[in-house]
């Protein structure tokens, strides 16, 4: 059947009789039992008793998807609420920024925080829920709630999840101050098993955070950093027994250390060096987390990636943990993101970045560190990173591992595109920078495929996929 494309019903009180004109990008029902264009109608001729039968429908108009069929009796009228009621438009799937990257662009979980997160990051952390004083505010009550709202949206969506945090100077139960040190490391390993016990699936696990700044000792931090060994004869003893319990309690988890104002001041990251080196040597950590709050960022970026640079001689992936950027106005806090951002997400040893908040309600609120209104708009700075996400993944090399592959004429300028070399491609789709899905056609390991690129003036992605990889490609529509 051709030409169906502004043919159809919408309303509820439609008879489906005849061609109709619904028009075109909608949900409708199409009779094709009385389509008269170009081809014979589609009739279905089904014998007594033979009701199992085997219907292929197929369609070239791009655009044209197929969600219900109803077969009924040629001599009987249907409305389109027999059908299942008033239609309704079709949704556009909304993407993460950094979809398909070889970074993470995450993001923390909280209920300030967690409205449309999918259709922005692809990484989750908790804010406060996993921190102690949070889960067993009363010995022996655990409050696991927002902990499990939080691991659940990482699961369901396949993002990574990072626990933030097992041990900390800070928002620690107030209970445990006072008991002896043997029961404090007994409940500490409680503390260990209860968490490694409930969620399996851990990608990333905080051990430690801020060591050099708020250790768990004296009144109001948790003072049990004597029960873990105190400084010791490394200084640090009481980090080393901590990640060798992680170690035991989480074995398939990467173990993390976390730290603010190291990558803005050289003997702050000379002393987390230090410690790193200390746990590297006992094969107890696996990669390393600053924090990048705004207040730690102010100074030169030189200064910070040269502190990223000796940071990286550890042989560690490192991670961005906190990242918040100020916005007294939106112009400042554009300009920031263009300084800070991009330098953390073009360093090599960077695999991944969490922000500490993205919506009013968050820590540095403020300082105006949220990046859409209160109405929803998005600000300017949030506009420009899904924008230089898009471009900046985007290279020479990005179609690596089909080396074979042509693009032909990029810029395009006729509204056509030519893929050459794609035997093994079976769909190609296309994105705006939004992350939103334009159009896709199915490919039958053809040597060459024509893609209509009939949208817009502007820069668009091109996700090629072979049923096992994605590669990806930038076009610009002149």
């Amino acid at each position: 059947i051709n030409n169906i494309h502004s043919d159809g019903f919408e309303l509820s009180s439609d008879e489906i009789d005849g061609v109709g004109g619904a028009g075109t990008e909608l949900w409708k029902w199409i009779n094709l039992s009385e389509s008269d264009k170009q081809e014979t109608p589609v009739t279905f001729t089904v014998p007594e008793g033979e009701l199992t039968q085997i219907i292929q429908i197929g369609a070239r108009e791009n655009g044209l998807d197929f969600d219900l069929f109803a077969f009924g009796k040629s001599d009987v009228t249907y409305k389109v609420s027999d059908l299942g009621g008033e239609t309704e438009p079709i949704e556009e799937e909304v993407l993460p920024i950094a979809d398909g990257q070889k970074k993470f662009l995450g993001n923390i979980y909280s209920s300030a925080q967690r409205t449309n997160f999918t259709e922005y990051w692809n990484q989750v952390a908790p804010e406060n829920a996993g921190k102690w004083g949070s889960v067993e505010r009363t010995r022996d009550n655990m409050n696991w709630y927002e902990l499990d709202a939080a691991y659940k949206l990482a699961k369901d969506n396949g993002f990574p999840f990072r626990f933030h945090v097992l041990l900390w100077g800070n928002q620690q139960p107030s209970w445990i101050e006072n008991l002896p040190a043997s029961e404090q490391l007994e409940e500490i390993e409680e503390w260990f098993a209860a968490v490694a016990a409930r969620y399996s699936d851990i990608d990333f696990i905080e051990v430690v955070n801020e060591p050099l700044h708020d250790p768990p000792t004296g009144s109001g931090n948790g003072n049990y950093m004597e029960a873990l060994g105190g400084s010791g004869a490394s200084g640090w003893d009481w980090i080393v027994t901590a990640f060798e319990l992680a170690r035991k309690y989480f074995p398939d988890t990467k173990l993390m250390i976390n730290e603010y104002s190291v990558v803005n001041e050289y003997s702050n990251m000379t002393k987390y060096i230090n410690i790193v080196n200390i746990l590297k040597n006992e094969d107890l950590i696996d990669c390393v987390g600053f924090q990048a709050h705004a207040f730690s960022t102010r100074g030169s970026t030189s200064t910070m990636v040269s502190n990223l640079d000796r940071l990286a001689e550890l042989g560690l992936p490192i991670y961005a943990t906190e990242l918040d950027i100020d916005g007294a106005t939106d112009q400042i806090q554009l300009d920031d993101y263009k300084r800070i951002f991009k330098a953390f997400w073009e360093h090599d040893g960077v695999h991944g970045i969490t922000l500490w908040g993205w919506r009013p309600g968050l820590w540095r609120n403020a300082e105006k560190a949220y990046l859409v209104n209160s109405d929803g708009s998005e600000r300017p700075a949030l506009v420009w990173l899904r924008e230089y996400v898009a471009s900046a993944f985007v290279s020479v090399d990005d179609i690596k591992n089909a080396p074979s592959i042509v693009v032909y004429p990029n810029p395009v300028t006729n509204k056509m595109v030519t893929f050459t070399g794609v035997e093994s491609i079976i769909s190609i789709k296309l994105f705006d920078l939004n992350g939103r899905q334009i159009k896709q056609q199915q490919a039958f390991k053809q040597n060459r495929i024509e893609f209509d690129m009939n949208v817009n003036p502007g820069i668009y992605l091109v996700q090629l996929e072979d049923g096992a990889n994605s590669f990806y490609k930038k076009l610009i529509v002149q």
